[in-house]
């Protein structure tokens, strides 16, 4: 392996860094809404099933937007993608906190989704093509420590500034923090290299679909899962009783900062093996193991086990999103792998908004807890089965 120039290292770290504190900002206008839920259930005097119904509709529209934005990247430059998706999750949070109406909040929310799709597929485009290929899947397991920490910032924030009838601070504040990253961004001027475009060819779409089916399935089971977290955990936490309810914004982003500790355990596994599905296969199983776990537990242990559930999905979820798609991408192909794997993590997502909700309200969290722990089994048996993939690729000199 050729070693690098400590100047180009430095450039690349810059680079990674910039591209990770964007994406992590991008979360201030999406997961917001996960601390107000319960809020905004009260304020427009509809069920939880009903106001989860926005997770639902945002969900939805990030993963059709994932696929166009995902496609999109590849062909034109993804600094202008990311920069439109920053402006415009900047504007609809701000409209947002003005209304008192659930059908205008569906179609902003729906609006964001497609707003926030502009962000993953284009920054996966330019860390394939502006590191070297020696370091993309090390590089690969750093980036979900993004998604992480803006969850735990945004909850944190929100969870601390939006209680009571403060509610509409928490995309207010949001809207102003992404106007000013969006003017940041455009003034960065981050992107990939300029390539000749061969426009979009449905046989290609079609053909590399096929080629990464298994992903798409492992993308599905995980992302209903990690999704479904991140729109109804501060309301499991409140219904728990265990924590004052000032506390659940911050309680709930101590289960997502968790994550860290399985993402550097998924680091250090690829580092060591250079396997990826391999070491997703194991997460994906220990976290299902995790959330059956989670069925038994009561008081404070179910905190603790749910904080050690959270953290290997943590590490598990980082690998399916990011270093998936980039070791599975031909060349030039990495914005609309990562597109359609995210599609369908989103896709599974957005039933978990009004499903979970229904289920919690039928059958309590045990129910939730047990439907969650048998999906990532199942994702967990698809990548086991179709981990040699990694080594056939990395034969033919693309992994």
């Amino acid at each position: 392996m050729t070693k690098l120039q400590p100047s180009l290292v430095k450039r690349q770290n810059l680079l990674v860094g910039a591209l990770c504190t964007t994406y992590g900002l991008l979360y201030l206008g999406r997961v917001n809404i996960s601390v107000v839920l319960p809020l905004l259930a009260i304020e427009l005097d509809v069920s939880r099933a009903q106001v989860g119904v926005l997770g639902t509709v945002f969900f939805w529209t990030y993963a059709i937007g994932n696929f166009v934005n995902g496609e999109l990247g590849s062909h034109v430059r993804p600094y202008r993608v990311i920069g439109v998706g920053l402006l415009v999750t900047a504007i609809v949070n701000l409209v947002f906190g003005f209304q008192t109406s659930l059908l205008l909040m569906l179609v902003l929310w729906g609006i964001n989704g497609l707003a926030q799709s502009g962000g993953w597929p284009p920054i996966v485009r330019i860390l394939a093509e502006r590191l070297d290929p020696s370091r993309i899947k090390q590089v690969s397991t750093v980036i979900p420590f993004s998604y992480v920490i803006g969850t735990v910032v945004t909850w944190t924030l929100i969870g601390a500034i939006s209680a009571g009838e403060n509610w509409r601070l928490a995309f207010w504040l949001p809207g102003l923090i992404l106007l000013l990253t969006a003017a940041l961004w455009w003034k960065g001027g981050i992107d990939a290299p300029t390539t000749d475009s061969k426009g979009v060819r449905l046989s290609t779409i079609m053909a590399e679909a096929r080629g990464v089916a298994f992903a798409m399935v492992v993308a599905a089971l995980a992302g209903f899962v990690r999704n479904g977290t991140l729109i109804w955990l501060p309301t499991y936490i409140l219904d728990s009783e265990l924590i004052a309810e000032n506390l659940v914004g911050a309680v709930a982003a101590i289960t997502q900062l968790v994550a860290i500790p399985g993402i550097l355990l998924a680091r250090h596994s690829v580092v060591r093996s250079n396997r990826v599905l391999f070491t997703a296969a194991l997460l994906l199983g220990a976290t299902g193991f995790a959330f059956l776990l989670l069925t038994l537990a009561v008081g404070v242990s179910s905190i603790i086990v749910l904080c050690l559930a959270m953290m290997l999905l943590g590490g598990a979820f980082g690998l399916v999103t990011t270093s998936m798609p980039l070791i599975l991408a031909p060349p030039g192909r990495a914005s609309s792998i990562a597109g359609t794997l995210n599609m369908m993590a989103t896709l599974a997502g957005g039933l978990a908004g009004f499903s979970i909700g229904a289920l919690v309200e039928r059958s309590g969290w045990t129910g939730v807890f047990g439907v969650w722990g048998i999906m990532l089994l199942l994702a967990a048996a698809v990548a086991w089965r179709r981990k040699h993939v990694e080594e056939v690729l990395a034969g033919l000199g693309q992994a």
